[in-house]
């Protein structure tokens, strides 16, 4: 029962993260990186700000317990933008050793998918930005193929007992996630810049543009 409360608890942090808590998070770092937490909240963002991408981190299962890199990555990014889901991505790239330990195997490598290229540009000019954030407007049909597709090639990793990953450009990374994380929530989208270099690729599979079209 306790093991089942606590994989409940992190499949719904995010959820559970509120203001007050990342209130309490930037307290404690600010007793020992007072000048971090000054420089950051409110100067460059909000706290609202913070606690969005702390929860898009958590979304994805990415711990935020190395508070003060994620802090310092956002102050170095947030005069350049305040979008939420641009300076989580600038995050997740500041936490790739955290990330890479995730998903390596102990014969140190990773187990992924690849994305053709064609797939990786469709995704791109299907995403839309607007002042609210950025959306995806793929046509409904490609989006079902897609995850058809996805379905068939995560069979290899549950043989295998991998964690299932794909291998995605940073430019369309979140979007991809968000197109898939409710038929397959354990699905990791990593980019290259989340990998460390001295981590081996193995590609498990391709996601076609052929297949998917059918030509």
């Amino acid at each position: 029962i306790a093991t089942h409360l606590m994989e409940t608890i992190k499949s719904h942090a995010a959820e559970l993260l509120g203001r007050q808590d990342v209130q309490s998070l930037l307290d404690n770092l600010s007793e020992k990186y007072p000048k971090v937490v000054e420089e950051l909240v409110p100067n460059l963002l909000t706290l609202g700000k913070v606690q969005k991408v702390l929860q898009n981190l958590l979304k994805e299962k990415v711990p935020i317990r190395d508070l003060l890199t994620i802090m310092e990555v956002l102050a170095d990014f947030a005069p350049m933008t305040k979008d939420s889901d641009i300076l989580t991505e600038y995050v997740r790239q500041g936490l790739a050793r955290t990330i890479t330990r995730q998903y390596r195997t102990e014969e140190g490598k990773i187990p992924l998918i690849v994305l053709d290229p064609k797939v990786e540009k469709v995704i791109q000019d299907a995403t839309q930005h607007t002042d609210q954030g950025s959306y995806l407007a793929l046509e409904p049909d490609i989006a079902q193929r897609i995850l058809t597709q996805l379905d068939q090639i995560l069979e290899k990793f549950i043989v295998h007992k991998y964690t299932p990953v794909i291998l995605s450009s940073p430019l369309i990374r979140t979007q991809l996630r968000r197109l898939t994380e409710r038929n397959f929530p354990a699905l990791a989208i990593l980019s290259p810049n989340e990998i460390e270099a001295d981590t081996k690729i193995e590609s498990l599979g391709t996601l076609s543009w052929q297949m998917i079209t059918n030509d």
